[in-house]
């Protein structure tokens, strides 16, 4: 069964949901030798926004038809209650009814994730940037991809473009992170994105927390 995952605040009213559908919604990392997220816990989309990227003008906002925004809830709905296919029926039509919205390719790239179709579901991520340039989420998603196929270059240029945009997404720096110490040997530039991811935290991760010391250790600092 899919756990439910929000990474920073939810919402209850339908307008919100107009730009959840746009901005698409976030998930916890992935990373083999730590379990945390995509890779063995896909995330059954909550209502998130992302942060607002920064310096940049806003985009044209879609308009969402009625429909949409009923179907959506229901396919969150099937994915926290581990309905995958069912949330899938469900996000294929949204999909092909407005392909300009960003929130429903991230939660179908998720549902593809949980079946273990990541061919299907970087087709989707990569939708998701398309009907968003500035979707941060899909270049995380698409980094955590890069990484489990082993295009580790891959998978940093897909996280370093989330921060270029959005500096505060706050896994990115998180899977990073896991990737220059665990992938690339980069044990320096590791600790620096640890850090960083726990600077945006409300209350340090006590796990990441132990990740610092063992690499400060290691580096002699």
């Amino acid at each position: 069964m899919l756990k439910p995952f929000t990474d920073l605040r939810q919402f209850s009213i339908v307008l919100t949901l107009v730009a959840i559908l746009l901005q698409g919604c976030a998930t916890d990392p992935a990373s083999a030798k730590r379990p945390a997220g995509a890779a063995q816990q896909t995330a059954a989309v909550d209502y998130v926004l992302e942060p607002l990227a920064a310096d940049l003008p806003p985009l044209p906002t879609p308009r969402v038809h009625g429909r949409n925004a009923v179907a959506f809830e229901q396919a969150v709905a099937a994915m926290r209650d581990g309905r995958v296919h069912d949330a899938e029926v469900v996000l294929l039509e949204i999909t092909f009814d407005q392909p300009e919205l960003a929130g429903p390719w991230i939660n179908l790239g998720q549902v593809y994730v949980a079946l273990n179709q990541p061919e299907e579901a970087r087709l989707a991520f990569q939708q998701a940037i398309r009907a968003n340039p500035r979707n941060c989420t899909a270049y995380n998603e698409l980094g955590v991809l890069s990484r489990q196929s082993g295009d580790f270059a891959g998978a940093e240029v897909q996280y370093l473009t989330c921060l270029e945009m959005i500096p505060s997404f706050k896994d990115a720096y998180l899977n990073l992170g896991i990737l220059y110490e665990l992938y690339l040997g980069k044990l320096p530039e590791a600790l620096e994105a640890y850090r960083r991811y726990q600077s945006l935290l409300l209350e340090p991760d006590h796990r990441v927390r132990g990740w610092v010391m063992d690499l400060q250790r290691r580096l002699g600092v």
